[in-house]
């Protein structure tokens, strides 16, 4: 029988991050917690302490998405688990989401990730199929990863911190021959920033209003994939193109702080010709 660990990464949790993980941990062996705190969060860890299959990691300050991830698939590979699911904070799954997604893996040893149908919280809608699907990428919540896969094609980039770890991580498993797929069955219920519905001639559109931090990693990093992946994966490149144009436009017509994100955009490309990553530091 496939035994099945799972990852949430905490940053700074309200309580209610506490029942989002309540509500899968029961489908799991086993759900390593990494906290990247500054602060121990007494109000999440606090509710959580008399769960038997949880391992808190405490790092005792952020030290990124990718080595959060990282240490916690080494663990569970040490433990001989098969699979790791992959949790942000503030998502939270469908009853049934590991039960079956296991079950695909099962049938096909090249299945290397398998990636829930997203529903956005705030613009919830369902998939009208229920197969798998192809992707090319995967948001990390959600999704859970055959362990001997990342064994084969090595974990996320540390460098990248935040951002773009998802992307290059499942561009990695494809270029190493294994599947990225959608099963679209079960659900991550997600919150993607702070959107807020816009009216753009005849269409809403949801501006994210990420901050201008987040913009100088999705920049750097983004600009990383391209160039690796660019011979490769040509189409994910001009869709990913595609995306960042809108996203900026969403900027310039409906997002606050437009210039600060413009230099932190202009930051992120110089650093990333500069061969500069990690966890950004203005004084570096």
């Amino acid at each position: 029988m496939s035994r099945v660990a799972g990852v949430t990464v905490l940053y700074n949790p309200q309580r209610e991050v506490a029942t989002n993980i309540l509500n899968y941990l029961n489908q799991l062996d086993k759900l390593f917690l990494v906290d990247n705190s500054e602060k121990e969060n007494v109000k999440v860890t606090g509710v959580l302490n008399s769960y038997q299959n949880l391992t808190l990691i405490n790092n005792h300050g952020n030290i990124g998405i990718a080595a959060s991830l990282n240490k916690a698939a080494g663990l569970a590979i040490k433990e001989e688990f098969d699979f790791l699911l992959t949790m942000d904070q503030d998502s939270r799954i469908s009853d049934d989401l590991v039960e079956k997604m296991i079950l695909e893996f099962e049938k096909d040893d090249n299945i290397g990730l398998l990636s829930p149908f997203v529903v956005h919280i705030d613009n919830p809608k369902e998939s009208s199929t229920k197969g798998l699907v192809k992707i090319m990428v995967a948001m990390t919540s959600g999704c859970i990863i055959r362990l001997s896969a990342m064994k084969k094609v090595g974990g996320f980039l540390d460098k990248f911190f935040i951002d773009y770890v998802d992307n290059e991580f499942c561009l990695r498993l494809q270029q190493s021959g294994y599947k990225v797929l959608m099963l679209n069955s079960v659900y991550v219920y997600h919150k993607l920033g702070a959107p807020q519905p816009r009216k753009f001639l005849f269409r809403t559109v949801y501006p994210t209003n990420h901050s201008p931090l987040r913009w100088y990693y999705r920049t750097r990093n983004r600009l990383f994939v391209y160039k690796k992946y660019r011979e490769k994966f040509p189409d994910y490149i001009k869709f990913d193109i595609k995306v960042f144009l809108k996203d900026f436009l969403k900027i310039l017509l409906y997002e606050s702080y437009k210039i600060e994100k413009i230099k932190m955009i202009i930051l992120g490309y110089q650093d990333y010709k500069k061969n500069k990553f990690g966890k950004f530091n203005l004084t570096k």
